[in-house]
């Protein structure tokens, strides 16, 4: 400012909201581009940290046994354990299949005497055979379940001039909406370990040097910018609430539906990113949601495309 000027002096404050928190017993620190609301592995028990069973866990008492939900169309695990120990294996039931009866079905912790009071098989086969015509009640019969087309294109090697090919439609597509699932996943008790604050991951050795460790999907440079990104747009006019990011993991893969029978199905399968690996992994976490079961083609395509004259 020159001498003699009437302006006001002037400070301009930049103000960071970084983070970088204290390095642990593995020399592993965390730095976060913006403060995190909650930190979700404040919340993992002992027990998940480590195989080794704790002493006192042995005094305990007991939890209270869980049942399994039943596969369709069953209503309960003892119908289905007494159906498929009734149709696998041959007519003749031999001492060992007795025994497989007493130790696997009876004995079961998803066996319930009172659960077949009045039980049929005759009743229970002629469920199984009805359980695909139309208009019996389906696992997609709620929770959203949209049935629909599929339209795709197949070459025929003959000359097209749009370069479409021959249209064929594949129909019973079972999906729902992904972003109901969103919804859904982010009301579930499973959220409470998102991890919604991305962060890198540092180690940092002896000589203080530091090495960056890539180890989740959230630590990653592409979550990062995407997450910086995000907090520079502006809000919606009159919402204060946190602006993040949910990272979206699809698979897919063929499914055998029971022991017995031939039935089968083409599920897609949904997980976020924002769980750790860890979690994420375990097949008792509950971590996958379902979003499409793909139809199977049960007749041929050439056929269809070139019908016989």
């Amino acid at each position: 400012m020159p001498p003699g000027s009437l302006a006001l002096p002037r400070v301009i404050l930049h103000v960071r909201d970084s983070i970088c928190t204290g390095i642990n017993s593995f020399s592993i620190l965390c730095e976060y581009p913006h403060l995190p609301s909650h930190d979700p592995d404040a919340f993992v028990p002992d027990e998940e940290l480590s195989n080794f069973p704790r002493s006192e866990c042995a005094h305990q008492a007991l939890p209270a046994p869980t049942f399994c939900t039943p596969p369709w169309p069953f209503h309960n695990m003892s119908i289905y354990l007494l159906m498929e120990w009734m149709i696998t294996g041959n007519n003749q039931k031999s001492v060992g299949k007795m025994d497989r009866l007493a130790k696997d079905v009876i004995g079961s912790k998803d066996f319930n005497v009172g659960d077949i009071e009045g039980f049929s098989a005759r009743q229970e086969n002629k469920c199984l055979d009805e359980c695909e015509q139309e208009g019996f009640t389906t696992p997609y019969s709620h929770d959203g379940w949209v049935e629909s087309n599929v339209q795709i294109s197949i070459l025929t090697g003959l000359k097209d001039k749009n370069g479409l090919g021959q249209q064929f439609s594949v129909p019973g597509l079972q999906h729902r909406s992904i972003f109901a699932i969103m919804k859904a996943a982010l009301t579930d008790v499973t959220s409470r370990r998102f991890h919604f604050s991305p962060f890198k991951r540092i180690f940092k050795s002896s000589a203080r040097s530091e090495e960056r460790c890539f180890d989740e999907a959230y630590t990653s440079n592409a979550w990062l910018e995407a997450h910086n990104k995000l907090q520079r747009q502006s809000n919606e006019p009159g919402c204060k609430l946190e602006k993040v990011i949910l990272g979206l993991m699809f698979w897919s893969d063929s499914t055998h539906l029971a022991s017995f029978r031939t039935a089968k199905v083409w599920p897609l399968y949904l997980y976020f990113g924002n769980l750790s690996k860890y979690f994420r992994g375990k097949p008792s976490s509950g971590a996958s949601h379902h979003v499409a079961y793909i139809p199977l083609v049960q007749v041929s395509v050439t056929d269809l495309i070139y019908p016989q004259t």
